[in-house]
This record gives C-alpha cells, sequence and structure tokens, in this order.
C-alpha cells in the first residue's frame, strides 16, 4: 500500500505543534526511527501501511474529536514496538515515545500514552478520544468480508512460528471478548458504519476455524 496520510511532512507539521519546549527532538530524526521499526521485515499487518489507514480513518471524524494531535501522534506510535506474542506491546510503545516526548506538555503526553495503551484492547473502548482512538484501530473489522479475511492472513503471517490450529486458538479468545460486549465499537460514528459488518465478519471466521477443527477441545488458548 503507498502511504497517502502517513507522509514525513505530516508527521513533522504535527510533531513541531506539540512538541514546542525545550528539549524537543528534531521530527525528522524520530519520524525514521518510527518508520524504519514499522518496515520491519517480520510485519506483514502492523506496518506503515496500517498507520497510513489509521490516519485517513481520523481524518474522517476530526471535527469531531477534542484532541486530533494527541490521537494523531498516538496512531503514529500505537505499534511502534510490536513482537508477535508479547503481551506489553502497547506499554513498551507508550514508553518509546514517553522516551522522545521532550518539548510535549504533561498533559498532552499523558494523552498520547493513555490512548496507545488503550489500543491493546483489553477492555472495552472508552467514550471520547480513546474511544476514537480504539475505533479507529478496530475499524478493519468492519470492512468487507474479502478484505477483512486477507487483512487476517497478513496478521497470521506474522507468527510464522505457530501452526494453523494455535494461531486460530490463540486469536479466537480476543475475537470472541469482542463481540461478546454490548457493543464493539465505542463512538457513534464507527458504530453505525462497522459495528453490524464487524460481528458478522467475526463469526463467519470463527466459524470457518471451527469447520477446519483448529477451534477442537485442547487446542492451546494462547493470546495471539
Amino acid at each position: 500500500m503507498t502511504a497517502l496520510h502517513a507522509t514525513p511532512g505530516r508527521f513533522s507539521a504535527t510533531w513541531r505543534r506539540v512538541h514546542t519546549g525545550a528539549g524537543a527532538l528534531s521530527p525528522e530524526a524520530v519520524h525514521r526511527d518510527v518508520v524504519a521499526r514499522y518496515a520491519a521485515p517480520a510485519r506483514r499487518y502492523h506496518t506503515l501501511g496500517h498507520v497510513d489507514e489509521c490516519l485517513a480513518r481520523l481524518d474522517d471524524v476530526a471535527d469531531l474529536v477534542g484532541d486530533p494531535d494527541a490521537i494523531e501522534i498516538a496512531i503514529w506510535f500505537h505499534d511502534v514496538v510490536c513482537e508477535p506474542g508479547v503481551r506489553d506491546n502497547e506499554a513498551r510503545s507508550a514508553r518509546y515515545y514517553l522516551e522522545r516526548s521532550a518539548g510535549a506538555s504533561s498533559a498532552f503526553r499523558r494523552a498520547v500514552c493513555r490512548m496507545i495503551l488503550a489500543s491493546s484492547h483489553v477492555k472495552p473502548a472508552m467514550r471520547a478520544d480513546p474511544g476514537y482512538m480504539v475505533d479507529i484501530d478496530l475499524a478493519g473489522f468492519g470492512r468487507p468480508w474479502e478484505e477483512f479475511r486477507s487483512t487476517t492472513d497478513l496478521i497470521r503471517a506474522e507468527f510464522p512460528q505457530r501452526s494453523e490450529r494455535e494461531f486460530a486458538a490463540g486469536l479466537a479468545p480476543f475475537l470472541r471478548s469482542l463481540v461478546g460486549r454490548p457493543r464493539i465499537f465505542a463512538t457513534d460514528w464507527f458504530r453505525d458504519r462497522c459495528e453490524a459488518t464487524a460481528r458478522h465478519n467475526v463469526a463467519l471466521l470463527l466459524d470457518e476455524w471451527d469447520r477446519a477443527g483448529y477451534l477442537a477441545a485442547g487446542a492451546p488458548a494462547r493470546s495471539a
């Protein structure tokens, strides 16, 4: 995917707006390192393309959010650390941002870290800006089935050490937790556009895996 929204110029402009105090790092240097991390060879889904899609979704709702700059920075950094099977990627991504966030206000830094941590999707999404952040990250679930299924294959490719059964059994608990919530999407904007399709897609995927025997009793229930 060719990045249209995740451009160096956009990153630099946003960075300079909010990192204005003493010790602020050069946005060009930060951007180079961030992009290099998203370009790691093992990545298939959690790439700059995903950041680009998230920024496009942010642009769709920019007039509805409280602090678009905080959400934008959180989008750039939310998967900057992404090791398959590791449970604290979001915490490490937030820490990575904090280590480079000199010059931003304490309130801004807290807001960015709160939204990065929310992207772990462990708890139901919150409303307001963290809700928009989480919904932006999850909106791919609301794509047409073929696109959603292709995305699942890209995520699968990031776990080459696991069998099909192990991957499915590892991801299934998270998928079930999503559809077990009263609503997947916290904000009305994304719920209206994505909720029904997302639930349909997850049901189809779980049924596919079940029919393939990947969710049979005794399959390892590891987190993907």
